[in-house]
């Protein structure tokens, strides 16, 4: 089991470092997704879910659709959320950087739906200044929670360690949007831990497997559920007779039934307009959860930093590095 948790982090962390190098503004975000998804299975590991790239007041759930002419800006704040798993054992992982480069000059009708602006937006020195403040902000604070976590640790030491840091730094932690369990093929096995104080006396033990993911924005820590979604998981059985709809759930079944999975997998079935027809059923029908996406509620401006972590007596490991 160890084995297969530490590969998995060696995967993910090579492809999250390769991911930080490549990104330029001008680049088409459904690039950099389909590069990083290509990267992890390459290098021998499956999907836990699809690449997140979620550009400045977006939190998270954002990934590229069908056709995403999304491009990344100078000056951008971009999340970049990945996961990998080796035999159902997962590594979580994310990394916030600030897009570097020329811009491009983008035509007023193109679609954008990874940028909640029109694109080129104006960034001067002193967004810059707080965007770099962010991310080392939500740095330091995952750094801290690490190194207090071993055997016997609960969870709300580890939130009120990065409630602390976070704050001590001027910023605020996004209450809302927290760290999580991992058990083999669950994603999200149960545990939660958020980047403020719950007083919740649950205890780690060795062996237990967290990611710890703070999210840090200088507004006021909350999120604000968009209508959009490009992410989905598998939910349950519906009764679609011989429709279409029964195939492609079938399809998710045998496929995409442990993570979560997006639009873009099924474009070898069908075109775009025959995907979202088919998919509708699906969702209305409970039989896929669709992940809205996320957006810091006051428009704020966020970063956030992940690694997964392996619980020890008097430490623990860090799969992600």
């Amino acid at each position: 089991m160890y084995d297969e948790y530490i590969k998995a982090g060696q995967i993910a962390s090579k492809v999250r470092k390769s991911a930080t190098k490549r990104i330029t503004s001008g680049m088409k975000v459904i690039d950099l997704i389909e590069w990083v998804e290509e990267e992890i299975r390459k290098n021998g590991a499956g999907l836990a879910f699809p690449c997140n790239i979620s550009i400045n007041d977006i939190t998270s759930h954002y990934t590229s659709p069908p056709s995403d002419d999304t491009v990344f800006c100078n000056g951008d704040i971009v999340k970049i959320d990945l996961g990998t798993h080796v035999d159902g054992y997962i590594a979580d992982t994310a990394v916030t950087v600030i897009v570097e480069g020329d811009n491009i000059e983008i035509d007023n009708n193109t679609s954008m739906p990874g940028r909640l602006d029109n694109g080129n937006p104006e960034v001067t020195t002193s967004d810059l200044e707080e965007r770099v403040e962010l991310i080392e902000a939500a740095r330091n604070a995952l750094e801290c929670a690490i190194s207090i976590i071993r055997d016997g640790i609960t969870l709300s030491d580890i939130s009120s360690q990065l409630e602390e840091t976070i704050i001590n730094q001027g910023f605020n932690p996004i209450s809302d949007l927290t760290g999580h369990s991992l058990a083999r093929y669950n994603l999200h096995s149960g545990l939660q831990i958020p980047p403020v104080s719950t007083g919740d006396t649950h205890t780690l033990h060795e062996g237990d497997v967290v990611a710890i993911e703070p999210f840090v924005t200088s507004g006021v820590g909350l999120v604000e559920t968009l209508p959009q979604h490009y992410i989905y998981s598998y939910l349950r059985e519906r009764p679609f007779g011989e429709s279409e709809a029964s195939k492609l759930l079938k399809h998710i079944q045998e496929n995409n039934l442990h993570f979560p999975f997006a639009k873009r997998y099924f474009l070898d079935l069908y075109d775009e307009d025959k995907l979202n027809h088919v998919m509708h059923p699906l969702i209305t029908s409970r039989a896929i959860f669709p992940y809205k996406l996320l957006k810091e509620a006051s428009g704020a401006m966020n970063a956030q930093c992940e690694h997964t972590i392996i619980v020890e007596k008097e430490g623990c490991i860090v799969t992600t590095l």
